[in-house]
């Protein structure tokens, strides 16, 4: 049974928490596809992210360079495949090699991948409303990520402490 998530994202500081969040759940092997309009905050979440499992690293959109990868205990691999005119052209770029060992992956424009993605992973939508703020829809694939969302790990009130991070 598939499920889906939504949750409302009113600012970039929101986005930037949820992948605050997000990325103290990602363990190694974990794959995120991200997908959404131009300017939807994907790279906004992944930076997010990447301050949680690669702190002091500056989280920056690979779209033409295709792929970053930032050294840590757990490696992430940032991949954006906005460039990408076919799926074909996934493979080229060895992201499974590139994760192998014991690494993170974040896809941006994922649905560019086609059924190139593996099938355990965390589909992250992101949709523009009417007024601001954005839509993010978390579809878990996989027992890991079911297990998570029935955990409610998703839910706003598990996040929003990463709103005023730390220092």
């Amino acid at each position: 049974m598939d499920v889906e998530l939504r949750s409302l994202l009113r600012t970039e500081g929101e986005t930037r928490a949820f992948g605050r969040h997000l990325g103290t759940l990602l363990r190694s092997g974990d794959w995120v596809a991200l997908v959404g309009d131009l300017g939807s905050g994907k790279t906004t979440l992944v930076s997010g992210a990447l301050e949680s499992l690669a702190p002091g690293s500056r989280g920056r959109s690979p779209t033409y360079v295709l792929v970053e990868v930032y050294p840590g205990s757990t490696p992430v691999v940032h991949a954006d495949l906005y460039r990408l005119r076919s799926p074909e052209e996934l493979r080229g770029l060895a992201l499974d090699d590139l994760a192998e060992p014991g690494g993170v992956v974040l896809v941006e424009w994922a649905d560019r991948a086609g059924e190139d993605l593996p099938p355990d992973r965390l589909d992250l939508e992101l949709r523009y409303l009417e007024g601001p703020g954005r839509e993010l829809r978390i579809r878990p694939r996989g027992a890991r990520w079911r297990e998570a969302a029935r955990d409610g790990l998703f839910d706003r009130d598990r996040w929003q402490h990463a709103l005023h991070p730390r220092d």
